[in-house]
């Protein structure tokens, strides 16, 4: 079993600077988009109200239009999520449920996970104390680690992401395990690193360094168990 835990900052290069700048301009894009996708989305459901209002309750129409609805919902949520996490904003710390965060995080990724029939297990104790943490940081953080996990299962036969939660010395210890075949042993201690990635031209090498800044800005650590079968990342948060 090879484990380790935070890696030390490094410097960046120039090309990773410019790197840096294409991530924002994407980002930038995407909120736009996000933001110009809410008009006809609103259009389309108003349309298929009218549409529905127009039917008799029997018409069988009426289902199709139903699923269509449902489908503009699922884009309009999708906008929305991104917009929230594009927004500059400060930290804010509230008090969470772990549970809550999770099922945040599982809606935000789960066409991804889906399109990768990956099977996702919860193990979560039953009573855990909530935890003071920046929701809109630590449900991206939590996001990270389900797509990282979905991806390295692409090749494995069997696909089970167990998420579990549990509540120990003064801390609540939340695990990200999945089937994969692990990561390599010489990889092991630079997958912290800024731009580093094992995705090629699909990373951007940035998941995992934001996920670690993030949890070391609140006060906790992120570890990471891997061997063969597969990859465990623990993020361990304190309780006051």
């Amino acid at each position: 079993m090879r484990q380790m835990t935070s890696s030390p900052e490094i410097q960046i290069s120039p090309d990773e600077l410019f790197h840096i700048s294409r991530l924002v301009t994407m980002g930038e894009l995407s909120a736009c988009f996000a933001h110009e996708v809410f008009n006809p989305l609103m259009m389309m459901r108003g349309h298929l109200n009218f549409a529905e209002e127009m039917m008799t309750e029997g018409d069988p129409l009426r289902s199709h239009f139903e699923v269509i609805d449902r489908a503009a919902r699922r884009i309009e949520d999708m906008a929305r999520r991104m917009l929230d996490f594009s927004r500059k904003r400060s930290n804010e710390l509230e008090y969470c449920s772990v549970r809550d965060l999770i099922d945040e995080a599982m809606r935000f990724v789960q066409p991804y996970v889906l399109a990768n029939t990956v099977l996702t297990q919860l193990e979560i104790e039953p009573v855990l104390d909530e935890i003071a943490v920046d929701r809109v940081q630590m449900i991206q953080v939590f996001v990270n680690l389900i797509q990282n996990a979905a991806a390295a299962m692409a090749h494995s036969s069997r696909r089970v992401l167990t998420i579990s939660a549990k509540q120990e010395d003064g801390q609540i210890c939340i695990t990200f395990a999945d089937t994969g075949k692990g990561i390599v042993a010489s990889d092991v201690s630079r997958i912290f690193n800024p731009f580093f990635t094992t995705k090629g031209e699909l990373g951007t090498g940035l998941g995992l360094y934001i996920a670690r800044r993030v949890v070391e800005e609140h006060r906790g650590t992120i570890t990471v168990q891997t061997h063969d079968l597969g990859t465990a990342f623990t993020i361990s948060l304190p309780l006051k």
